[in-house]
């Protein structure tokens, strides 16, 4: 039987769960999230589908790593943040259950941190000691790597609150409960009601959309639709304001941008590198703007190599 580390990516509306051995992953599963459901009644459905992996590609674990989307303690393996998404997490005790169920040693990690793991060994950030990840999404994510080493800070808050820096200081209140965060601005939980509570929303084509995520928005602004248009400029501008916020306060080699979203990178890609050239202190050149590679599965890889470094 092949031996494999277990990781599991807790994201905001899929969770990712695969068997990684020696940085390949060996084979995968996806289900729903199910966020607001408790995190203890959540490990439940995990360990089943985790053991149905292990049965059906005949491997043994070695440990499991969980990226979470939160405020990890790492050297605990312990959830510390009270957040909308997993109620109950910080009772958990991650190592108990990997020991109880497997015999096997547990770690903790926040998703945006395992997933610049995954980048840095195994995708866009190769070879690069010096990085910065972003990842857009159901929220906004992010991660820094400095000089080789993950930034965590004495609370464990550094690096990974890009989403929560305010850009708008008249802007809404965020669920974090500050005022004009990036993800309150341009994250695809706030989409919807951006859209919806806007005054030109019944003129709009949008109106007659059933999925207004980004895609679709990009779609109609195409096409010519006012409301669709003031959308998307308003979300490439906050993102390339958080960027710029981001290279500013850690004067990194390459910024890698990953999360669902970029599957519209064509457009993304060329509009933050126009402001970054406009409005950043450092010259064209002097940084790299990339699109993730391990766009799937970067938090699982991430969590296989900090397992087994």
């Amino acid at each position: 039987m092949k031996e494999v580390s277990i990781g599991i990516d807790m994201g905001g509306t899929k969770i990712k769960i695969g068997l990684v051995n020696a940085g390949r992953l060996l084979a995968s599963k996806i289900i729903d999230a199910s966020s607001n459901v408790g995190f203890e009644e959540r490990l439940k459905d995990l360990q089943q589908e985790v053991d149905g992996l292990l049965t059906n590609h005949r491997c043994t674990p070695n440990g499991i790593g969980i990226a979470f989307p939160g405020i990890v303690d790492s050297d605990r393996d312990k959830i510390i943040s009270d957040y909308v998404k997993y109620p109950d997490a910080q009772k958990v005790d991650i190592r108990q259950w990997a020991s109880y169920h497997w015999g096997i040693s547990a770690k903790l990690e926040n998703d945006s941190r395992a997933a610049l793991l995954g980048e840095w060994q195994y995708g866009a950030g190769k070879g690069c000691d010096n990085l910065v990840l972003i990842t857009l999404g159901t929220g906004v994510g992010t991660a820094v790597l400095l000089e080789g080493k993950l930034l965590r800070g004495k609370h464990y808050l550094a690096g990974n609150l890009g989403g929560h820096m305010s850009v708008n200081i008249y802007g809404k209140r965020c669920n974090c409960g500050n005022i004009g965060c990036l993800e309150s601005e341009s994250s695809t939980w706030a989409l919807r009601d951006r859209i919806v509570q806007s005054p030109h929303f019944q003129e709009s084509t949008l109106a007659s959309e059933k999925d207004l995520d980004f895609h679709t928005v990009f779609k109609k602004a195409e096409e010519g639709d006012l409301l669709a248009g003031q959308i998307k400029e308003n979300s490439l501008k906050a993102w390339s304001l958080g960027i710029i916020n981001l290279i500013h306060a850690y004067d990194p080699e390459k910024i890698v941008i990953g999360g669902g979203i970029m599957k519209s990178k064509e457009i993304i890609l060329p509009y933050v590198k126009k402001m970054i050239k406009k409005h950043s202190w450092l010259k064209t050149g002097q940084i790299a703007v990339t699109p993730a590679k391990q766009l799937e599965y970067a938090g699982i890889l991430g969590m296989g190599y900090l397992l087994t470094s």
